[in-house]
């Protein structure tokens, strides 16, 4: 094995998110999202597309092989560095490419049957997708932008006929076999917050399971080398209006009553959609207090009382202003 190579496909892989705390350890060549060390790489850098914003298609690629990487993950397997495998590639041709991803993921599985993650390749065949969600226990396929139109312009050879049959298939497949799918979308090439958040609620009603958001970041030698990066602080804002989305039940179109130009405001949407529903005399539902969580509200719902709450060890700074049925924070502070 030629570990500089490696270690080189392991770092090209950091454009691929797996959760949104995810972290590299450059030091041990590891990514880091929770209790998961996962060794994540290309298998290939070589691609055949002509993404504008990406590194692999504008310079030299390196090229590894199916059994490399599965050689390179039971060496760190054995040694306790990695505890599961994320597995993607470029592309140079759709089936080869999803080939290699599938051999690379038979072989790790014929020694180790914990956390695998293979990525789809846009285009691929039915049965290449049928044996990725057989193999693994998370298949994902990055969706990249949620316009068409604006991917047609960063990347002439990926279409939506191509996306949407692949994501069709993969989301099928997944829930045939038990498996999580998520996909990806980059944030900074020209999209609005109300683009992401639209795409997002549509997806989660398909059956996705988590929509992640990468900020654009230029990288050099690319065409869009000079474009501004995105501001992390998007992110967070977009991160806060998928959880809404995805785990309270908000609309994207209320969603959209917050938002200035199609953009989220920097303060938070829980609270300024709460505030925004009593001035216009509504009464807020449990769920949709600021600060109740769905741990809190199902605590709510037994009869715990905010002071119960506190004792519990729980903030109820925030949900105390709104709880106006419950006593006042002030009341029970030395609780």
């Amino acid at each position: 094995m030629e570990l500089s190579k490696l270690f080189r496909l392991v770092s090209l892989s950091a454009y691929d998110v797996c959760h949104e705390k995810c972290v590299f350890d450059p030091f041990r060549h590891v990514y880091r999202s929770g209790k998961l060390r996962l060794l994540k790489t290309l298998i290939s850098s070589s691609c055949s597309y002509d993404c504008l914003y990406c590194h692999n298609a504008w310079n030299r690629g390196y090229k590894s092989s199916p059994e490399e990487i599965s050689r390179l993950f039971q060496y760190m397997n054995e040694r306790g560095l990695v505890n599961g495998a994320f597995l993607s590639n470029s592309i140079s041709d759709p089936e080869r490419s999803m080939d290699e991803i599938i051999e690379a993921g038979e072989r790790i599985r014929n020694e180790f049957i914990g956390y695998l993650h293979l990525k789809i390749i846009p285009g691929c065949s039915r049965d290449q997708i049928k044996r990725a969600a057989e193999l693994a226990d998370r298949i994902s396929l990055n969706i990249e932008s949620p316009s068409y139109s604006i991917l047609n312009e960063i990347c002439t050879a990926k279409s939506r006929t191509d996306f949407s049959r692949t994501l069709r298939l993969a989301l099928k497949a997944s829930k045939k076999y038990g498996k999580s799918f998520t996909t990806q979308i980059i944030a900074g090439l020209g999209e609005s917050d109300r683009d992401m958040v639209s795409v997002a609620e549509r997806l989660y009603s398909m059956g996705v399971k988590r929509v992640y958001y990468s900020a654009f970041r230029p990288v050099k030698n690319t065409p869009l080398e000079k474009m501004e990066p995105e501001k992390r602080r998007r992110l967070i804002r977009l991160y806060r209006a998928d959880a809404l989305v995805r785990v309270y039940g908000f609309s994207a179109k209320t969603l959209s009553e917050i938002m200035k130009s199609g953009f989220l405001p920097e303060e938070d949407p829980k609270i300024l959609l709460a505030l925004r529903k009593i001035e216009a005399g509504g009464e807020l539902e449990t769920i949709e207090i600021p600060g109740i969580g769905m741990k809190k509200a199902e605590l709510l719902k037994k009869g715990y009382s905010l002071a119960e709450i506190k004792k519990l060890g729980m903030s109820v700074k925030r949900e105390s202003a709104f709880l106006r049925s419950q006593k006042r924070l002030a009341d029970f502070v030395i609780c």
